[in-house]
């Protein structure tokens, strides 16, 4: 193209009604084959664009490392067009601690751009069934993503290695099985080989691909590194992604230490009924809910209202295990065991209701808005996986909140997960002389929402600081008698609603 000839008025035009806004969310990208050279180059000189490789350009106003974020998939499919990703970035649909690997029948090179570094190497291709995506890229199919990952690599100074090692494939492979379904692998398995020809892989790659994924599907047995596969085999399979938020969790955790020491003794004077208030409160923001006055008719007279057999048999259930000084200062010494006192557990809070079977893990998956809980067949599996995550902490408050956050995520039963796991918690704290954690009424929004920020956002730092507040709040309040404590609730307004305008306040911020 001639850099001499003159833009005309339109295209300039055009030009800066992107600069201004005028078009759409991408209105500060453009590319040379859009515009005449000439202009580009001027308006380069002029400040007004930058340029972000060979023809691409945004605006000077831009971050230039944000924009790359945001359209990267428009960018790299100019640049590199008809690339497929796959190799390592085919696992994750995309970048991979800032580099996207890609194969291309071009020759191999490196694209450095703003916090992206675009690995082009040689290879086939999109075939059939690589979908193609807006920009001119292309995303591997499974197959092509598992059979391109079983080809070794090697990382390097600048980047992780391309493909995926076999512990990290077979991983992969275990991921694939619970979340696509047996008979969706089994269906790639039976195409590998065809693939394999056109992709000019070896079969001594391909017979490996194929042993592990006959391992995930219950035929043969592989030797593995994969914890996961290797669960999957032994008939615990378990859920990666849940064991990877416990592994989140227990770092935070270490990270921060325990919270301030509360040493209570079960049985002395002041803490006579904090086991009532505990059973009251995690029923009530579970939806059952009493009065005060009709939870002591429960708990302490078998007086049941009318009607509602079922939810007091659910208070007293609670009740019967948190005021048991034996029961909560059992805490299991072994994956099986643990599996065992959440079956008892449960079966003793929630006996009144045959019709979600107590004691006997879901059949069926559970949610609770949008949260989708561990799939059944994973239930034991994932407990048991974080039971040993467990076991690295040794601060009995920083173990509460781990196994309150497991047995929560995992939500292993058909209803009474919240008032288990909230009693798994104060266990391990009671079978260690430390002072109990009650979420009261009004705090139920703030501790569900940090709940829901763990899992949906893999951000433990919420959770850990509410937990906090009401280790605290908990063991500030006098216990010696109901009459006591229902006073102190009260003017903390811990028996407020979620929705009242009044938050929960510290007693010694009220009693001094």
């Amino acid at each position: 193209m001639d850099t001499n000839i003159p833009v005309s008025f339109t295209e300039q035009s055009m030009i800066d009604t992107k600069l201004r806004g005028g078009e759409d969310v991408a209105e500060t990208l453009l590319f040379a084959r859009d515009y005449p050279a000439a202009t580009l180059s001027r308006m380069v000189k002029e400040g007004r664009l930058i340029r972000l490789s060979r023809g691409v350009y945004i605006s000077s106003h831009q971050d230039p490392s944000i924009m790359v974020m945001r359209y990267w998939r428009a960018i790299v499919g100019y640049l590199v067009p008809g690339g497929v990703i796959t190799d390592r970035s085919a696992v994750t649909g995309g970048l991979v601690d800032g580099v996207l690997f890609l194969a291309h029948r071009g020759k191999p090179k490196i694209i450095r751009l703003p916090s992206l570094e675009v690995v082009v190497r040689s290879g086939s291709r999109a075939q059939p069934d690589d979908i193609p995506l807006p920009g001119g890229l292309y995303q591997a199919s499974r197959q092509r993503a598992l059979l391109e990952n079983s080809i070794p690599s090697r990382s390097t100074r600048y980047h992780v290695r391309r493909t995926l090692d076999q512990g990290e494939l077979d991983s992969w492979i275990d991921k694939l099985t619970y979340l696509e379904g047996a008979e969706r692998i089994r269906n790639y398995q039976k195409s590998l080989r065809q693939l394999a020809e056109k992709l000019e892989i070896s079969f001594q790659n391909v017979e490996r691909l194929e042993a592990s994924i006959s391992s995930a599907l219950g035929d043969s047995l592989v030797k593995t590194k994969s914890q996961a596969l290797d669960a999957r085999q032994k008939g615990i399979p378990y859920d990666p992604d849940r064991v990877r938020r416990f592994e989140i969790l227990t770092y935070g955790l270490s990270t921060v230490g325990a919270s301030q020491s509360h040493p209570a003794k079960f049985d002395d004077r002041r803490w006579l009924s904090l086991p009532f208030f505990e059973a009251y409160f995690s029923n009530y923001i579970e939806g059952t809910e009493f009065t005060i006055d009709e939870a002591l008719d429960v708990v302490y007279e078998n007086k049941i209202p009318p009607g509602r057999p079922q939810d007091s048999h659910d208070l007293a259930g609670t009740f019967q295990l948190v005021s048991d000084k034996v029961e909560m200062s059992r805490i299991a010494s072994s994956d099986p065991e643990f599996v065992e006192i959440l079956r008892h557990r449960h079966q003793v809070i929630m006996g009144g209701r045959r019709d979600i079977n107590p004691g006997m893990f879901k059949r069926i998956q559970n949610r609770v808005g949008q949260s989708l809980f561990v799939a059944p067949d994973l239930v034991e599996g994932t407990l048991r996986a974080g039971y040993h995550l467990l076991e690295q902490l040794e601060s009995p408050w920083c173990r509460a909140v781990m196994v309150m956050f497991l047995v929560s995520e995992v939500h292993p039963f058909d209803d009474g997960n919240g008032r288990l796991a909230r009693i798994m918690m104060n266990s391990e704290l009671v079978a260690k002389d430390e002072g109990r954690i009650i979420i009261p009424t009004v705090f139920r929004d703030d501790y569900i929402g940090a709940l829901r920020r763990l899992t949906r956002q893999d951000d433990p730092s919420v959770l850990i600081k509410v937990l906090r507040f009401a280790h605290d709040f908990t063991f500030a309040i006098d216990y010696s008698d109901i009459s006591t404590a229902v006073t102190q609730l009260s003017e903390t307004n811990a028996f407020d609603e979620p929705e009242s305008p009044r938050r929960l306040i510290l007693p010694k911020a009220v009693f001094g």
